[in-house]
């Protein structure tokens, strides 16, 4: 199993709403004009924003009113007004229009998103201005993965998605109003956006099935994936990652494709998966979150040789799974490789002094919610900083050893029995490995 956590797209939110201000233009002796930046305090916005999928069309259509409110007391008495806003909107918007209730408002892109809206009217002191701003995010027919992302200070937010589709939010603050042929999400007005809502919706539909042959050491692996119409492009994607990560895994591990069948990955919503980016269920296969990356399929992958090394211990099967995946994505991907070490490590050093407990102790629950995610995620953690510890302070080599004394064992290797293997095959200080695992 492997978790796959919800990220905020963009910079910090506090960084943004810095930037999400006016331009004001000081009315100065002979008509001389300055431009300064007010502080966030002195303006505010209302904006109501509203995201329906239409999956027929491939896209999420979003609308928001913006009303920008001048309180700024610099621009009393006629010495100053507002001309344009600053807002953020996602990378991926397409088709964006503008306009207010008269015409069309011309606008220009800064930088990471950040778009310049040009008032029609100049907004005195006390004044306010209402405009509207519509654009498009691309979806498949039968999925959609993506961020609402609301800057502003009083929000509301209305989410509509066909009926026939299973959604899920990061957030739960929320009220649900199912209708006829849809259901939609309303965040009242008032509600903090400190950080985005990711959305993941999907319509459960007959799965088509693509197939290939992996060549591997010792035998021919038919690989099958199965996913829902509108995925082709993310099935050729999971099979091609699937056969390259097969012959890696192989490779590096110093152990032959261990199990006698063949391999299945279905394409899979989060209830399948339990909230978990992936799951492998032996003979049955794979089951992959659809928004998963190339990492939680490789991971997935080397559970077959984790099953193999008879682990008995959770840090045992999940931290090796992890450390194989970082060897295999050093190869095919190494920015991605290291950037994903860099944010394990960085991520059990963050979460360690709230939630640290011993490795012989850890366990996952059948599904993640949002009170057990960063626990359960901190275990993960904490398993791969062993592991990827252990590969430091040695070799490839020597854990190949490791591995086929694994295999070779016929019985469960327990924490006793991992650290006699470890300290038979290793020449050096491996304390380490007890204080990660009983500390």
């Amino acid at each position: 199993m492997y978790i796959q956590s919800s990220h905020q797209i963009a910079m910090g939110y506090s960084e943004k709403r810095r930037l999400l201000t006016g331009t004001i233009l000081l009315v100065l002796f002979l008509f001389a004009v300055q431009v300064t930046v007010a502080d966030s305090n002195d303006i505010s916005t209302d904006i109501s924003s509203t995201y329906k999928l239409m999956p027929e069309e491939g896209v999420v259509k979003v609308s928001k009113e913006i009303t920008f409110h001048n309180d700024n007391s610099d621009t009393k008495y006629w010495r100053g007004y507002y001309s344009n806003y600053n807002y953020y909107l996602p990378e991926a918007a397409m088709n964006i229009q503008v306009y207010d209730d008269e015409r069309a408002m011309t606008f220009s892109i800064a930088t990471e998103g950040y778009h310049v809206f040009y008032f029609n009217k100049k907004v005195w002191y006390e004044e306010s201005y209402t405009f509207y701003v519509t654009y498009e995010l691309e979806a498949n027919k039968n999925t959609a993965s993506f961020s609402m992302n609301e800057y502003g200070d009083n929000i509301e937010v209305t989410l509509e998605v066909p009926a026939d589709f299973d959604t899920h939010l990061s957030r739960d603050d929320y009220k649900v109003e199912e209708k006829l042929y849809s259901s939609i999400y309303k965040f009242e007005k008032g509600q903090e956006w400190s950080t985005a809502c990711v959305v993941n919706s999907v319509r459960s539909s007959p799965r088509l099935t693509l197939t290939d042959t992996a060549h591997l050491d010792e035998r021919d692996v038919d690989v099958t994936v199965k996913y829902w119409e509108g995925e082709e492009e993310w099935a050729q994607d999971t099979m091609q990652t699937a056969i390259e990560g097969l012959e890696l895994l192989e490779e590096k591990w110093g152990v032959p494709y261990p199990a006698s069948y063949n391999i299945t990955i279905t394409q899979a919503n989060i209830t399948e998966t339990g909230g978990y980016g992936g799951y492998n269920e032996g003979r049955n296969g794979i089951w992959l979150l659809y928004t998963s990356n190339h990492g939680i399929l490789i991971h997935e992958l080397a559970h077959y040789w984790t099953r193999a090394c008879n682990f008995d211990q959770l840090w045992m099967d999940e931290g090796y799974a992890d450390l194989y995946t970082y060897l295999v994505l050093d190869e095919m991907e190494p920015e991605e490789a290291a950037s994903r070490r860099d944010r394990f490590l960085n991520k059990y050093n963050d979460l360690k002094d709230e939630y640290d407990y011993p490795l012989a102790d850890w366990s996952t629950p059948e599904s993640i919610s949002g009170s057990t995610e960063e626990r359960v995620d901190f275990g993960y953690k904490k398993a791969f900083s062993l592991t990827y510890t252990l590969y430091d302070t040695t070799d490839i080599n020597t854990l190949q050893d490791m591995n086929r004394e694994f295999v070779n064992s016929g019985t469960d290797i327990d924490n006793s029995d991992y650290l006699n293997i470890a300290n038979s095959n290793i020449d050096k200080d491996i304390t380490f490995i007890e204080n990660y695992i009983y500390n």
